[in-house]
């Protein structure tokens, strides 16, 4: 599952509108909620863009229900909105930017960004630092803008014992940084070798297809110790256990992460936490781990050593992290909720 789909569900399940949220999507034989969901099978004309396809379906079945003033959430496809709103004119429009604004089709002008300001009820973005991404150039502050963090939803029964791993979490490619974690595992792995470092992950997600950086992945697991592990892709929930149990999660991101959805995964886990200062990361992880302002490998592997050393240092960011944690599927759907309700209410 994608974080997307991931913080979607989380949303969801504790939304108080739970009941009457429809879903819309492409059709498939496994959805996640199949009694809200509806399937849009795909436009028989190949070249036809299948999400322009599903929006104009789904503004179809709208019109035909009589819905009078719905509430339709897009999820990062800010090109939908303008057909969306000329085919349901009084629709309440709430965008959610899950990536970067200056990056997505119909929102990297300024002209574009100033037209979905015009057109929705609500934009949301899942930290400041999208937030601030869309606001480049734009010289006044909307009022729809809203920041809605990502919800970790911790559903995982009977915690298990903490054990010597160090652990990434994470799609093989290049900014993610499973390479940085590799090499710096090559150079502890011997020292410490009752500590387990262990890779999570696939190019893809859900598949095992591989790529050029994967198999360099893989080829460099070989190349280490007995201690070094590749798990290859987990489901959501094996990879949540994997973190739960590890002592030590590195999030070595070389990109600017929309939010770090991994790192928050982390913190409700009770790890002590090593990541970058890129994108919305230092929103999340604040002072409760170790924030990498130069990323490479020697930075990790210092940083690595210490929490090996320093056992009161780990234990106490490993308290830290689950002290007073915000970033709940609770806290998202109830501030969700309620900018719902205030939208109905206008």
């Amino acid at each position: 599952m994608s974080s997307v789909s991931i913080s979607v569900q989380a949303n969801i399940e504790k939304s108080t509108y739970k009941n009457e949220i429809k879903i819309y999507g492409q059709h498939t034989q496994d959805p996640l909620f199949p009694d809200k969901f509806i399937g849009i099978k795909k436009p028989w004309f190949p070249f036809k863009s299948k999400n322009i396809h599903l929006a104009k379906k789904m503004c179809d079945e709208i019109k035909n229900l009589k819905i009078n003033d719905p509430i339709i959430e897009v999820h990062n496809r800010p090109y939908l909105v303008r057909l969306i709103k000329e085919r349901v004119k009084d629709a309440r429009v709430i965008l959610f930017f899950h990536n970067d604004p200056l990056e997505m089709r119909g929102s990297k002008h300024d002209k574009e960004r100033l037209s979905i300001v015009k057109n929705c009820s609500a934009i949301c973005f899942v930290s400041k630092y999208l937030k601030n991404q869309y606001l480049k150039n734009i010289n006044f502050m909307p009022k729809n803008l809203h920041i809605l963090y990502n919800g970790v939803n911790y559903n995982l029964k009977n915690p298990v014992k903490k054990e010597k791993n160090i652990i990434f979490v994470g799609r093989l490619v290049k900014e993610k940084g499973a390479h940085l974690f590799l090499e710096a595992a090559k150079v502890l792995s011997k020292k410490y070798n009752k500590w387990k470092f262990i890779v999570v992950g696939s190019a893809y997600l859900g598949s095992e297809i591989e790529t050029d950086f994967s198999r360099k992945i893989v080829s460099l697991v070989r190349q280490l110790g007995s201690n070094v592990e590749f798990t290859g892709y987990l489901p959501h929930q094996k990879s949540q256990r994997m973190i739960e149990k590890s002592e030590i999660l590195v999030v070595p991101s070389i990109w600017n992460e929309p939010f770090g959805l991994v790192v928050a995964e982390g913190m409700i886990h009770g790890c002590a936490i090593i990541t970058t200062n890129k994108g919305g990361i230092p929103e999340i992880i604040q002072d409760k781990g170790i924030i990498l302002e130069t990323i490479n490998t020697q930075s990790i592997v210092d940083s690595i050593e210490l929490l090996i050393n320093d056992q009161p240092l780990r234990k106490q960011f490993q308290k830290k992290v689950i002290d007073n944690f915000f970033f709940t599927a609770f806290n998202s759907s109830k501030y969700l909720d309620e900018l719902r309700k205030k939208i109905i209410c206008s």
